[in-house]
């Protein structure tokens, strides 16, 4: 035939392909459709048919008879039996934007970018061959359709024609949008379209061998006969389960059957339809390879390889050779296209794009070309591979057959198999463990099967091969271990594809097992696994439609000024705008939201965000993106990343925590969505009502469980008052009472004594969660406790009813006592801090400062009683958060280093950080300076000579507190009952006055409060160490404690003096039932320059607040009024809007607390210290001020 007209045919053939998939890039809703998709995909699949499976399974069958169906059976037996893995994975792949395997096995352990990198150098490998694989099949049927040798040639070798026309045809339809995980309907389509052709192809050609074989029956039967005579060859099994494999493995089969999979209900449709593609190629291959036996094998001139060509041409069939030619061609074409696209997309994500952010992190985190970068790239890509694959096929020169080339590369990608299995089913399995066993196992098949074919192939030293390296015989490719090895495993009469592949898987799994066992995986492991071991049956998003994690929009990051608008820009630098903001705008439907520019972003913004990058980048280098473009926006990078996991985990775990829990409880549980359709049951459930096998799948109608139910009344449903309605109508009115969001509990008593309970509960987003509980233990024990239980319960409630009142009792006694009894030392100590205002000589100032002392002493004692009732009672709840330690530690020492100076004392402070870190600690931050504070006042008090030292010293995942002190010690005998109530001791040196002797019983009571355990250790004449050990806090917590501090830390931080008196001239209005508080407050708060209006009732409040200017309101919570002070301070308030105020009460419960913070007043306990009241009037002056 002449050469030309096979180019032209070529060429023409190309051009159709072109057409083709821009038809269906211009018209890709039809390929979408219901009856047209799963089609296509299924026609598509057979892109596993290479020219490999056109041409080498009819050369195969020549040498080895049955020896070619293990190709075909592989992946028969994947869709007949492993379905079900393959649905797993497009599942998975769908939920997390997947665009290659590599970036599959990456995502699943942990995002690793040098584990992409590994996967895809190890498939780029292995391609290599491959791709040579189909270059060299071209180049032979040329030579024997037209009978010219041009393999010699450099510029006229047909092999690098066709490797640019594929490179041309991949760059055009494979590289036009960034996002790799957007599906390509053109390019589809095209594949499709050869998958047909070659079908076709084939069964002409099989057609015309079996009408030759008919017409020589005696020729016919003795080639048959000696083809099937042959057996299945050694390597039968071994090259099945690579087929099985290979299905998977493949970079092109994963890009097919996984990231272009538009619906996992696809994969169903296609067990059938790819099935039976691969039955009638399989069967045309026998008849094929009889007729060619029988008719070349004298002569010898033909090779196995080229029957499929040779037998029309030899029966005088030119036209039915060409259109042979056609489907080898399109077997070759098909795969080749394919597997550039997936290639190019692992090269750019997971080998070029990772090198660039860390080369260029701020010029790809700012945008800048990114998207015509990653394009550029992945066609740079396409070309490199191609001019690889054409090397090596020149190399090769045909020495090879096609079969071992395919093997070969079958054999590379199997080693992605245990990684793959274990990640979809072994929580176990950990990053270390799966990139051991890739680097083990791809060695071994390096060592085994590259290495040799390079050997044989003249590229290397064949001597080796058969004596093994430097004359070690067990270190032989084809015969590791030796001979004695070999025949104990029977490995002896393998082939080379089977020894490599045993000796490499083997080495793999071992490797990745026990690694895995060692070096468990990480908790961020873990919960990235989730998602993978039980993936939900979810559809997949469409084109350019990323789904994010959760089915509800979150709250927005609090710690973060970032926006919607800001996400949407750094997605349209990397997709492209109409991507972007297709996806955005699909985001904001689903879930009724307004695109506005100011609209604040969630975890599931950036989760979806995240999504989108990694359809054009990957994985692994998305999450890098993102938190590199996202650093400027006010989010902290472990918050980024933080905020990435829980949102792409949150839902999805819940889930399987869900899915876990319901079938191991022993309650019958069903759950149906808004639509009224089936989305969760349980197994139990399923047993209740005994529905027949195959009835209950996701996306049931629910009216259908019901009519069902109804019909069979396994539970009595039907005794319902409504028994008599028809079945219809009653399965109407279920329905309409789970649309209105109806709760109902009922419980049934079957005809076999069991007590069925039946709780219905709406669910937020519309659906319905019910409840199938047996309670029938329950209930007959119920019956008989009912009686024994009637008396006792009424004594219990009696006492517990005692108990309560007399607690209540208490406390009032107690409220009222410390009222009544602090109100006039609250006004003695007035009178005293205005007589020591005064200027008076110095006995008169000294007799204040006693008196002054006396009556804090008092007050010190009846708050310490207060303060252990309270602790006793339990009525002090801890406010657990994040404290920072150095704001603590520092208002401490501001607190005490003055007091510490003015006794010639040394106070010193020592934070022992790691790097200089800040350090956080987990407690409350009142009750925890409580306790700090008793230990410095102790070590300054009973400290004559040399000073006190604060540590903090952290002690693992918690921080050790110390005080120390040089004071004169204590004895061992009063160091066991240091924590006892008013337990004191004679001290020879006693500044300030003698301790209560109950500040470290209130430690002790706060530190079980607060689970903190204390320390106390004292040696006679040296001094006293006090330590409380407290948790700390790291990360991303520590940080959002920085947003929490509390008022009381806050409160804490003494403020600076000022030269002048801040408070001349503010005008206080004072409310107090008791004249005597009102003269001290008013001669304490004229000390201070400030205006005092005193008012011993409401009416008159009322009357100065209309007639002053006030600055700042001081009431009295008990006023024996009909109003109290909180209704007072709310009274005037309305009188003099906008007025600050606080309450002063004896009352220090955390009920009137919060009720004083739920109005915004602020809370003053008596008897009132004078530096507070100074300290509360200067922040309201600055406040005003």
């Amino acid at each position: 035939m002449p050469a030309i007209w096979v180019i032209l045919v070529s060429l023409l053939y190309a051009a159709m392909l072109f057409a083709v998939a821009w038809l269906g890039d211009r018209h890709a809703s039809l390929t979408q459709r219901d009856g047209v998709r799963p089609v296509i995909y299924s026609l598509a699949l057979a892109v596993y048919c290479s020219s490999w499976t056109f041409y080498g399974a009819v050369g195969t069958a020549a040498r080895h008879g049955l020896g070619y169906l293990p190709i075909y059976l592989g992946p028969m037996l994947l869709f007949l039996l492993g379905w079900r893995m393959l649905e797993r994975l497009a599942l998975v792949a769908g939920q997390h934007n997947t665009v290659s395997i590599a970036d599959f096995i990456a995502s699943r352990f942990g995002r690793a970018p040098r584990l992409a990198a590994l996967v895809a150098l190890i498939a780029l490998i292995a391609a290599v061959p491959y791709l040579a694989l189909q270059y060299q099949a071209v180049v032979t049927s040329l030579g024997v359709l037209t009978g010219l040798d041009a393999r010699g040639q450099r510029w006229g070798d047909p092999a690098l024609y066709v490797a640019a026309i594929m490179a041309l045809f991949a760059i055009l339809f494979g590289t036009r949008q960034v996002d790799a995980s957007e599906h390509r309907p053109g390019l589809m389509l095209a594949v499709a379209l050869e998958s047909v052709i070659k079908l076709l192809a084939l069964l002409a050609v099989g057609v015309l061998a079996l009408r030759w074989l008919g017409a020589q029956p005696h020729s016919a039967g003795q080639a048959i006969a000696q083809l099937i005579q042959r057996g299945p060859p050694t390597g039968f099994v071994a090259q099945t389960l690579l087929a099985f494999a290979a299905m998977m493995c493949l970079p092109r089969q994963f890009h097919v059957a996984v990231v272009e999979c538009g619906d996992v209900g696809d994969i169903r449709r296609a067990r059938w339809l790819f099935g039976g593609y691969l039955l009638l190629i399989s069967l045309m291959v026998l008849p094929i390879a009889a007729a060619g036996q029988a008719l070349f094998h004298a002569a010898g001139t033909v090779t196995p390889d080229s029957f499929v060509l040779a037998l029309p041409l030899s029966l005088g069939h030119e036209g039915l050779a060409l259109v042979a030619y056609i489907g080898g061609f399109s077997a070759a074409t098909g795969m080749v296209i394919v597997v550039s696209v997936a290639l190019s997309n692992m090269v750019s994500n997971d080998l070029v794009m990772p090198w660039l952010l860390r080369r260029q992190p701020q010029r790809l985190a700012a945008g800048a070309d990114t998207a015509a970068l990653v394009l550029w790239v992945r066609r740079a890509a396409i070309v490199l591979l191609a001019l690889l694959a054409y090397g090596y096929s020149r190399g090769m020169d045909g020495r090879m057959p096609l079969a071992s080339l395919g093997l070969m590369a079958f054999a590379a990608v199997a080693q992605f198999a245990p990684a793959l299995v274990a990640g979809l089913y072994w929580p176990g399995a950990s990053r270390r463990g799966v990139e051991a066993g890739l680097l083990v196992g791809f060695a071994l098949w390096g060592y085994t099967l590259l290495l040799p074919s390079l050997a044989e192939s003249g590229w290397l030293d064949t001597a080796w091969i058969e004596h093994g390296p430097w004359g070690q015989q067990w270190l032989r490719p084809h015969q590791l271990l030796g001979s004695s090895v070999g025949l104990v495993l029977g490995s002896a009469d393998w082939d080379a594809i089977t020894h490599g592949t045993f000796w490499s898987l083997l080495a793999n799994a071992a490797t990745l097992v026990l690694v895995s066992l060692r070096w468990r995986p990480s908790l961020t492991e873990q919960m990235q696994a989730q998602p993978f071991l039980a993936p939900q049956h979810a559809p997949r998003p469409g084109a350019g439609q990323a789904q994010p994690a959760a089915d509800q929009p979150g709250a927005p990051l609090q710690a973060s000024r970032l926006r919607v608008r800001d996400l949407q820009t750094v997605a349209s630098r990397i997709v492209g705008q109409r991507t972007a903001e297709r996806a955005f705008a699909e985001h904001a439907r689903r879930h009724a939201l307004t695109l506005s520019p100011e609209l604040r972003a969630d975890a599931h913004w950036l989760r979806l965000t995240e999504l989108l990058l990694a359809g054009a980048v990957g994985a692994a280098s998305a999450r890098l993106l993102l938190t590199r473009a996202l650093q400027g926006s006010g989010m902290e990078l472990a918050a980024i990343v933080s905020v990435l996991d829980e949102a792409g985990q949150e839902l999805r775990f819940n889930r399987d925590i869900l899915l876990a829990t319901l079938e191991h409880i022993d309650p019958g549980v069903s759950v149906v969505d808004a639509e009224m359709r089936l989305v969760a049951w349980n197994r139990r459930y399923q047993q209740l009502f005994n529905y027949p096998a195959g009835m209950l799948y996701v996306g049931r109608s629910v009216a259908d469980l019901i009519a069902h139910n109804l019909r069979h009344d396994p539970l009595g449903l039907a005794r319902e008052p409504a028994q008599h309605l028809p079945i219809e109508e009653q399965v109407q009115k279920r329905i309409a009472l789970m649309r209105q969001g109806r709760a109902y509990t009922l419980v049934r008593e079957l005809r076999d004594g069991r007590f069925i309970e039946m709780r219905g509960h709406p669910l937020p987003n519309g659906g319905y969660v019910t409840s199938y509980s047996d309670i029938s233990a329950f209930k007959h024990a119920e019956r008989k406790l009912r009686d024994v239980n009637e008396t006792l319960e009424q004594r219990v409630a009696q006492r517990s009813r005692e108990l309560a009142a007399a607690h209540e009792s208490r406390s009032r006694y107690l409220t009222a006592i410390s009222h009544d009894v602090l109100q006039p030392i609250h006004a003695t100590r007035l009178f005293a801090s205005a007589l020591r205002e005064e200027a008076h000589p110095a006995q008169m100032r000294q007799l204040a400062g006693q008196i002054d002392a006396a009556l804090g002493a008092a007050e010190d004692l009846l708050d310490g009683v207060l303060d252990i009732s309270r602790l006793d009672a339990g009525a002090l709840q801890p406010d657990i958060q994040a404290i920072d330690l150095h704001a603590l530690l520092g208002a401490l020492q501001q607190q005490y280093a003055p007091l510490a100076a003015k006794r010639r004392l040394q106070w010193r402070l020592r934070i022992s950080a790691r790097h200089g870190a800040p350090l956080w600690v987990r407690s409350d931050a009142r009750l925890l300076r409580r306790v700090l504070q008793n230990f410095a006042a102790n070590a300054l008090r009973y400290t004559q000579h040399g000073g006190v030292l604060m540590t903090a010293r952290p002690r693992g995942s918690a921080l050790l507190l110390q005080v120390w002190d040089t004071g004169p010690g204590i004895p061992p005998a009063h160091l066991a009952r240091i924590y006892d109530e008013f337990h004191r001791y004679q001290q020879v040196f006693d500044w300030d006055g003698r301790g209560l002797g109950l500040g470290l019983s209130i430690c002790q009571r706060i530190a079980r409060l607060l689970q903190h355990p204390l320390q106390a250790r004292s040696t006679l004449g040296r001094g006293s160490m006090f330590a409380i050990t407290v948790p700390l806090v790291g990360g991303a917590a520590a940080q959002r404690g920085l947003g929490n501090t509390s008022a009381a830390q806050r409160s804490a931080r003494p403020a600076l003096a000022t030269p002048f008196n801040p408070l001349q001239g503010m005008q206080v209005l004072c409310l107090d039932n008791s004249p005597d508080i009102l003269q001290g407050m008013q001669a304490l708060l004229g000390r201070w320059g400030i205006a005092a209006h005193t008012a011993l009732n409401l009416q008159q409040a009322l009357q100065i607040a209309r007639d002053t200017a006030l600055d700042c309101l001081l009431v009295d919570y008990h006023l024996h009024e009909r109003l109290d002070g909180l209704a007072a301070l709310q009274a005037l308030r309305q009188a003099r809007p906008g007025t600050p105020g606080a309450l002063v009460t004896a009352d220090g419960s955390d009920q009137l607390k919060a009720q004083a913070a739920a109005h915004g007043v602020v809370v003053l306990n008596k008897p009132i210290k004078p530096a507070a009241l100074r300290a509360f009037l200067l922040a309201q002056r600055r406040t005003a001020g």
